[in-house]
């Protein structure tokens, strides 16, 4: 009797376990992941590079596209506060971009964010919502990263067709169409929210990312690629490609454009500029932690961006169809790179500087490591006051690169470093000791008495000079 008891909750337990496993959600700390228990890739198409990426620019299609933009704008025109963050409408959105990822058999997570941003008339508050993931899994011997994003969520007044119906419908035929295939890198479609408040869902992502050492060797954000001037000539063969911080990228896409297999399904001449101001999207949240990224755009700006004016109606689909495609060649062509046989460098050496920085004056720090496989390398410093400096470099293994800093306000810091190799491959942290910032009793006399300061300054440089 005892056994059969015993046999029986086993099954039951069994059961229950497997319910739970099969369930399509599972909360870990601020991130779901929803697995598919159907997510294998025994049909990718395996054939030739090139003639892989023939295929995939034959099928994203015009048709494609417009279905995913007629259903986004549809649910922004269902709500008075279209698709604004954390808004009804946002949130079906959310829920549409997931069931899309589903069904193409992709592992897709979310992540929580909340934050405080500003919309018109500049008025401050908080916003909650979720980014969204979705990844083709590469090599297990590749660390490389490949991402291809957009925002989802809209200004409160707008349908959204271009901004940024087309970035997400571009996304996910992308997504569509390259699932199908293997790739030897990690390729991530990742949609966003919290753009139109000040990049804030973004801005999370980069951040998790860099706090993790990530090696995201290049970022492809895409908003507003849906418009095209009928009043000027050859509008519709022209896109921008904002730098922002990444001119090999933009080098790349130039490339693909002049490729003569591909001219076909594309036909751009790519106008790049490193300057995004006025046009600032995602790709700035990426670039502020050193990941390489580039925005690309419309060639001629659309002025019915968040107004009632942003229809279907008002865009050029078959414009939005070829930048589909010019953005998913990029990605695809990364994604079948060979694999280097290569190792992330050694954690930097703990970073040497003053342990008491004076506040306002410039401080010295070093560090340097070793990479076995004989790359150089290049060097991040992470101040722990909410900035950090760019990717110094490169240097040759063991050869120390130095940091400087200004602290601005006096407290307590702990300066860190990481470094990279050549192909993007991210080493850990390296914790510094405790940095105190502070000011002496001259400096704080300097400071109220701006007259007794310079009289010294003139002092000292005539001792100097004698």
């Amino acid at each position: 009797m005892g056994a059969k008891i015993f046999m029986r909750n086993k099954i039951i337990l069994f059961i229950v376990v497997f319910c739970l496993v099969s369930t399509s959600t599972l909360i870990v700390a601020d991130k779901i992941e929803i697995k598919n228990p159907e997510n294998k890739f025994d049909n990718m198409l395996l054939i030739n590079q090139d003639d892989s990426i023939i295929s995939m620019l034959e099928q994203l299609d015009q048709e494609m596209m417009l279905t995913y933009i007629e259903d986004l704008v549809e649910i922004a025109e269902k709500y008075d506060t279209s698709r604004l963050t954390g808004t009804e409408g946002c949130e079906e959105a959310r829920d549409y971009i997931i069931n899309e990822f589903f069904n193409m058999n992709l592992n897709t997570k979310l992540y929580d964010w909340a934050d405080v941003g500003i919309i018109p008339p500049y008025k401050h508050l908080l916003f909650v919502s979720e980014n969204i993931e979705a990844t083709i899994p590469g090599k297990e011997d590749s660390e490389q990263i490949l991402i291809l994003m957009a925002h989802y969520d809209t200004t409160a007044i707008t349908p959204s067709a271009d901004d940024n119906s087309a970035g997400v419908a571009a996304v996910l035929s992308a997504a569509k169409i390259l699932s199908q295939y293997e790739f030897n890198h990690e390729i991530r479609f990742v949609l966003v929210s919290g753009e139109e408040e000040g990049l804030l869902g973004s801005k999370a992502y980069a951040q998790n990312s860099y706090e993790t050492c990530e090696s995201i060797v290049n970022v492809i954000n895409l908003d507003m690629i849906g418009y095209s001037s009928l009043d000027i000539e050859g509008d519709e063969n022209k896109v921008r490609v904002y730098e922002t911080c990444s001119n090999e990228l933009t080098n790349n896409v130039i490339d693909i454009c002049n490729n003569p297999d591909y001219v076909p399904f594309l036909n751009f001449e790519v106008y790049s500029s490193d300057d995004d101001t006025g046009h600032g999207s995602d790709q700035r949240s990426f670039c502020e932690y050193g990941f390489d990224s580039i925005f690309i755009h419309e060639y001629t700006w659309n002025d019915n961006k968040d107004r009632g004016t942003d229809t279907i109606e008002n865009m050029d689909v078959e414009y939005a169809t070829r930048v589909a495609r010019l953005a998913m060649a990029i990605v695809a062509k990364y994604g079948f790179e060979d694999i280097i046989d290569n190792e992330s460098p050694e954690s930097p050496a703990k970073v040497e500087g003053p342990d008491n920085a004076k506040i306002n004056e410039e401080q010295e720090y070093t560090t340097s490591t070793v990479d076995y496989d004989g790359d150089q390398i290049y060097y991040m410093f992470d101040w722990d006051d909410d900035t950090h400096s760019e990717w110094l470099g490169p240097y040759n293994s063991w050869e120390a690169c130095i940091g400087r800093h200004t602290y601005t306000e006096q407290g307590e810091y702990r300066v860190r470093a990481k470094a990279k190799d050549i192909h993007g491959i991210q080493s850990t942290w390296r914790q510094a000791e405790e940095v105190n910032a502070k000011y002496n009793i001259i400096q704080k006399m300097f400071e109220r008495y701006p007259l007794i300061y310079n009289i010294f300054k003139e002092i000292n440089s005539i001792l100097k000079l004698q």
